[in-house]
């Protein structure tokens, strides 16, 4: 197995560059590097450029301290408290499956996909692989020890922002029928004032993020992506229109991901998308199914050509629910799609968005062995024979 690109590789996107955060100088020159490598293989490659938010901590942070306008409604109109508390519930759910909502009006900055396309002869369908190439960012919140509650913290934050609207219509119904209860008051504020924490965490946590190099999340997604469009270029699929994109801005909340499905009107039958990320450590994982808030089931087609193909490349399946992949606002959307990644013993892609996510925590061989996956799963989706497992 020849891993000597895959190092140089992972070398420029995880050595020469300190990060590739979003939208900044070092995301467009990693973009620009992934763009000269795709043109050694097709000459059909483009930039998508398209605008984003700079940081959904302070999005979501938002949505959490608007409760406490609720609860000082509720004091006066607890109808028109209700009312307004359950229309920012249903946006912020919008929000967190990947729709922009409350994140249109915010400050967007410029970011970029890298497109490359290989065409098929007489293509029957699109088969998209992507892998982000940003880099995210080390935190309180990303710490190693915090990482698995995280969803429990989320569904907290969720109930007390039901405790909040819940305790607004009883309000309204008891100054209706003269049935108004003494515990509704307090327990809203307790509710509130969780929420008005959470809110502070994340204004907290925004600025003392810290860029990490991104070896394994996701530069080694990057390098299998790489890895594929070579192989493809050396022996092409003939009956689908092959897309291999690097999406920028995933780590503000799948920018590149949302740009990619919503400027790109393909359908959706005949659409099935492959992600691969943090392939570089961790045991190789296809996802059964992932979000951290709705169970999104992976495509039932793409998930039989992942089990026929897993034993030669000993990857076994998974599910995903702490932490977004790539794919999480585009399976809320109804598209077909599956994930490949790699997960510890916890179940969570290693080195995630941590200081020790470095060139030296990366397996180059496991990068290679599951960019040949990926290519064995596209070839049963194309109907074509299984290739040699990596030797």
């Amino acid at each position: 197995m020849n891993v000597d690109q895959i190092r140089r590789d992972l070398l420029h996107l995880a050595g020469h560059l300190a990060h590739r955060g979003a939208q900044t100088e070092e995301e467009r020159r990693a973009s620009e590097f992934i763009r000269d490598r795709f043109l050694e293989y097709t000459p059909d490659v483009e930039f998508d450029e398209f605008h984003s938010i700079d940081n959904f901590h302070y999005l979501f942070a938002s949505y959490y301290s608007e409760f406490l306008v609720v609860s000082i409604l509720a004091i006066w109109w607890p109808a028109v408290a209700a009312c307004y508390g359950l229309a920012i519930l249903v946006m912020y759910l919008a929000e967190f499956m990947g729709h922009r909502v409350f994140s249109r009006v915010m400050p967007q900055y410029d970011s970029q996909n890298v497109i490359a396309r290989f065409p098929g002869s007489i293509p029957t369908r699109l088969l998209v692989v992507t892998a982000h190439y940003d880099s995210g960012c080390a935190s309180p919140l990303t710490d190693p020890a915090v990482l698995p509650w995280l969803r429990r913290l989320h569904w907290a934050l969720l109930a007390c922002m039901g405790i909040v609207i819940a305790t607004c219509a009883a309000d309204a119904i008891g100054a209706f029928t003269g049935g108004e209860s003494p515990y509704t008051l307090p327990l809203r504020w307790v509710a509130a004032s969780a929420l008005l924490t959470g809110a502070l965490a994340l204004f907290l946590n925004a600025p003392n993020s810290e860029d990490v190099r991104g070896a394994n999340n996701n530069a080694s997604g990057v390098a299998a992506l790489l890895r594929l469009a070579e192989r493809l270029a050396a022996d092409p699929i003939e009956n689908a229109e092959v897309w291999l994109v690097a999406t920028g801005s995933h780590e503000a909340w799948m920018g590149g991901a949302h740009h990619l499905v919503t400027a790109h009107e393909t359908p959706k039958a005949s659409t099935y998308l492959l992600n691969i990320e943090s392939v570089g450590a961790g045991g190789l994982h296809f996802l059964t199914g992932e979000g951290m808030l709705q169970y999104l089931p992976s495509d039932p087609q793409m998930l039989e050509a992942a089990r026929r193909a897993a034993p030669s490349f000993d990857a076994t399946p998974g599910e995903l629910r702490a932490v977004p992949t790539g794919l999480h606002g585009v399976l809320a959307r109804g598209y077909r799609g599956m994930t490949i990644i790699g997960l510890n013993e916890e179940g969570l892609p290693p080195h995630w968005n941590w200081h020790t996510d470095r060139i030296s925590a990366v397996n180059e061989p496991a990068i290679a062995n599951a960019a040949d996956f990926a290519e064995t799963i596209l070839r049963r989706l194309d109907g074509h024979s299984l290739p040699a497992a990596s030797a």
